[in-house]
């Protein structure tokens, strides 16, 4: 019975001594990894290629994949429960980080939220704005028909006119050539007439012709009295035709810029609209803006708790 209980003994002192050995074999970085409890605050420790830090900490248990998973967060001066433990420096600047993205995701929120308030108060107030608008585009775009009717009347008017001002130029370039030759007529007949009173020896004889003369020469000078008279009232009468060529080309330039004036204001109008359509294209980039954010701190949050998974 002794001998079997040294036998026991001896294989109990043998599986102890494995044990021992085996401990004793175990390499250093197998017993540190996160959520390793540890007693002084900020030392670090190096396991292969990972150095792990002491802090203040918490577990929690979140989902990584379809499965719960244990995670250990560094805590903040108000969090409370927490114990000191050993973590990744990986997870301890990816908890940071996330941290941080937590607190400016809740600034973004609130920025966008006002923003969207902001541009939604505009739309309002440009749709409102819209209907006054179209009224006036409506009577703008009626006012310019009605312009470039009197325009056209204009044009015909000027048209007319200026055939009006070259006609009478050229009857009175005629009128002019007819005084002229009349004159020269008139002069030859003079000279004629005094050369015939002058024969005073052929008095008797030269008496019919003289009279024919003077009758011809009277003729000539009313004739020419009549066509200067005709050239002066025709003068004046093209002078008025000129002056209402120029009437007409500044009423034409004038209607032309009023026209000008009203399709600036129409197209002016029709930026109120387009307005609209960046105001909502500014909403829509605002909230995309807002949910690739989110997006983004979910994917940060998944990469703060695979780094900071225990045993990790």
């Amino acid at each position: 019975m002794e001998v079997n209980m040294l036998r026991k003994v001896s294989t109990l002192s043998i599986a102890g001594a494995l044990i021992a050995g085996m401990l004793l074999s175990t390499p250093a970085y197998a017993a540190v990894s996160n959520g390793s409890t540890c007693t002084v605050v900020n030392k670090t420790t190096k396991v292969g290629k990972f150095t792990y830090k002491c802090v203040t900490a918490v577990k929690s248990t979140v989902k990584l994949g379809s499965a719960n998973a244990t995670i250990y967060i560094p805590a903040t001066a108000s969090t409370k429960n927490a114990k000191k433990y050993y973590l990744a420096n990986d997870c301890i600047t990816k908890s940071a980080y996330y941290a941080k993205s937590v607190k400016d995701l809740a600034t973004l929120e609130k920025d966008t939220a006002t923003v969207i308030l902001e541009i939604d108060a505009e739309i309002a107030e440009q749709i409102k704005s819209s209907a006054s608008v179209q009224v006036q585009i409506d009577a703008l775009t009626k006012e310019n028909a009605d312009i470039a009717l009197k325009i056209k009347e204009n044009e015909l008017a000027l048209a007319e006119n200026k055939q009006k001002v070259t006609d009478l130029t050229a009857k009175i370039a005629g009128i002019q050539k007819q005084i002229d030759d009349f004159t020269v007529t008139l002069n030859d007949s003079k000279a004629k007439l005094a050369a015939l009173k002058a024969d005073t020896a052929n008095a008797t004889k030269n008496a019919a012709n003289i009279t024919k003369l003077s009758s011809g020469i009277s003729q000539l000078s009313n004739a020419i009295t009549s066509l200067k008279s005709s050239n002066t009232f025709t003068k004046l009468h093209m002078q008025s035709l000129s002056n209402s060529v120029s009437d007409y080309g500044l009423t034409i330039s004038q209607l032309k810029s009023t026209t000008a004036k009203n399709l600036a204001t129409i197209e002016s109008s029709k930026d109120l609209g387009a307005s609209v359509v960046t105001l909502n294209k500014n909403k829509e980039e605002s909230s995309s803006n807002l949910k690739q954010a989110k997006d983004a701190l979910i994917k940060t949050k998944g990469s703060r708790d695979l780094l900071c998974r225990s045993g990790k």
